[in-house]
């Protein structure tokens, strides 16, 4: 069976983020308009947060309306749980210098593999649980050429999210790629590998640290190995 797109998660599969990122990105900005809080007084918030989105069913809306509206209301959430006196305009700044903080450090063999994947003629995206407009500023910033992907589908280009099969049939379709005919490579287990799988795609399971013990997954410890599994 002939492989002819490689298709990948994101985050700590091309790139590499910090499990409480998200949090530590809100500190700085905070910090840059001279409003301190604890790290571990904003991960509290963001629980809460997600929790309070969740019974307002903010999260049904995630991917479905528009990106700034949806962290804006998010972000409200946040400052609410962090006891800041009520700013409409925080809530703003804070979705718009996200990625003036955001670290997007790519792993060392991504580009190159990126490009022998290119020189071999096959077709390659990017599936992920974000904005389409924020992986895309996401892989420019980390180097990786948002003109390398034949595909970006984000989790407002399918309107849903992984693992959710019709997030993979979209990028099957933007690629005019039998699923049988293509790969995925993921750091998760359910969204990514599971996902991939119950569409028919081939999958791969990047396990950097090899502590996956669960049977019959394929895995990776590195992405140079998926260069192997597709000869």
């Amino acid at each position: 069976m002939t492989i002819k797109a490689v298709l990948f998660d994101l985050g700590n599969t091309l790139n590499r983020f910090d499990s409480d990122f998200d949090e530590k990105i809100f500190q700085r900005i905070l910090n840059l308009v001279g409003i301190a809080r604890s790290l571990k007084n904003i991960k509290k918030a963001f629980k809460n947060a997600i929790e309070d989105a969740e019974d307002l069913e903010l999260l049904s809306y995630y991917g479905k309306i528009d990106s700034n509206e949806y962290w804006h209301q998010f972000n409200s959430l946040v400052i609410k749980h962090l006891k800041i006196a009520e700013n409409e305009d925080l809530a703003k700044v804070i979705h718009s210098k996200w990625f003036d903080f955001m670290e997007c450090t790519p792993y060392p063999e991504a580009k190159d593999v990126l490009s022998e994947l290119k020189q071999r003629g096959l077709k390659i995206g990017v599936i992920s649980t974000a904005y389409e407009e924020e992986i895309r500023f996401v892989l420019e910033k980390a180097g990786l050429e948002k003109t390398t992907f034949d595909t970006i589908v984000g989790v407002d280009t399918a309107q849903c999210m992984k693992p959710h099969p019709d997030i993979f049939k979209c990028a099957l379709r933007k690629l005019n790629v039998r699923p049988e005919d293509a790969m995925f490579v993921g750091d998760e287990i359910e969204a990514d590998y599971k996902g991939a799988k119950s569409v028919g795609m081939q999958a791969l399971l990047i396990d950097r640290t090899e502590k996956q013990k669960e049977d019959d997954l394929k895995t990776i410890k590195n992405l140079k190995e998926i260069l192997s599994n597709i000869d």
